[in-house]
């Protein structure tokens, strides 16, 4: 996908600007990219679990055993109090 609009989209760990974007072979457009992703964010399934994912970013398994347990355990510098 070309960046026709240039947006800031940030910048790799190398300090090099992210551009354009490769769509996963997927998607046939944006707009399915975008309408497919919506219609995932949108499902039963992902209104059930997220709480499980909440649990995981913001709660009591962000850090600590229950972190450990869950296997939710990133290098250091990827947590916002160790930068």
């Amino acid at each position: 996908m070309v960046n026709n609009d240039k947006l800031e989209l940030g910048m790799t760990s190398e300090g090099e600007n992210i551009d354009d974007v490769v769509l996963p072979n997927w998607a046939k457009s944006i707009h399915d990219y975008m309408n497919k992703n919506r219609a995932a964010l949108e499902s039963d399934y992902v209104s059930a679990n997220i709480n499980q994912w909440i649990d995981l970013i913001f709660g009591y398994k962000n850090s600590g055993e229950e972190a450990v347990k869950a296997e939710n355990i990133f290098y250091p510098y990827t947590y916002e109090k160790n930068v």
